[in-house]
């Protein structure tokens, strides 16, 4: 069996390695290094891909008109009176009508117009604030509704939903798809009655001084301070639901 030698390194040998070994370990030091991330998911992604904007926009309502329409239904006629006194309440300067003209219902859109001012001036809009617009149909078959409108603070989401821009089967990053979410923020969006509450919430009102001093004086007896909820017990006839005969 052949003895095993080792070679010791010369002294100048043994400082040539170190001197290498410093260098690399300096160059190292100073090469920059890309951050690693393991499990990195964007927890508020959907809401900056699709954030809700509050912004003035136009609130609007189309009324049909048929062609052989003689009069506003007073199923519509009410409709529009809502409107015209929900444009008040949201503080609009006025309310814009739009008929239509070339179009196959076009004479019953004029006459049916003079119905719908009325039913705005019902709501509580005057009549100096109703405008008056002539807009070109499609076509002469077109059957074109009265559309309505005022201006007013509307929240919406700044873009369609449905959009696909990245593919979802061969992205392997850990984080959601592009669409996710818009669809509820649209929907928050839609039912939020007034958007202004979404910058800045509503003050609260008044308190109750009545109720207050009731409860500091049950307080004060040691009484309950908290209302009484309990419900009474249901008999034996309800809870088995035959009938007390």
């Amino acid at each position: 069996m052949s003895p095993i030698v080792r070679l010791l390194p010369s002294p100048r040998l043994a400082a040539i390695l170190l001197g290498s070994l410093a260098l690399g370990a300096t160059l190292g030091a100073c090469a920059p290094r890309e951050p690693q991330f393991t499990g990195s998911i964007d927890t508020d992604g959907y809401r900056t891909r699709h954030p809700i904007v509050v912004e003035e926009g136009n609130e609007t309502l189309d009324v049909p008109v048929g062609v052989q329409g003689a009069h506003l239904s007073a199923k519509l006629a009410a409709t529009v009176e809502a409107f015209g006194r929900e444009s008040r309440r949201q503080g609009a300067s006025g309310v814009t009508m739009m008929v239509p003209s070339g179009s196959a219902n076009e004479v019953a859109a004029h006459r049916q117009s003079r119905e719908i001012a009325a039913a705005l001036t019902r709501g509580g809009v005057p009549a100096h604030a109703i405008e008056r617009r002539v807009y070109e149909a499609v076509g002469p078959e077109d059957v074109a509704p009265i559309r309505i409108a005022y201006p007013r603070i509307v929240a919406r989401v700044p873009h369609e939903c449905g959009e696909w821009p990245r593919q979802t089967t061969s992205d392997f990053v850990n984080r959601d798809y592009w669409n996710f979410g818009c669809a509820t923020q649209a929907n928050i969006a839609a039912m939020v009655e007034n958007p202004a509450d979404l910058v800045a919430p509503a003050p609260l009102g008044p308190t109750d001084a009545t109720r207050r001093a009731v409860v500091l004086q049950a307080y004060r007896k040691g009484e309950k301070t908290k209302s009484n909820f309990s419900l009474p017990a249901p008999s034996a006839s309800q809870v088995s639901g035959g009938s007390s005969e």
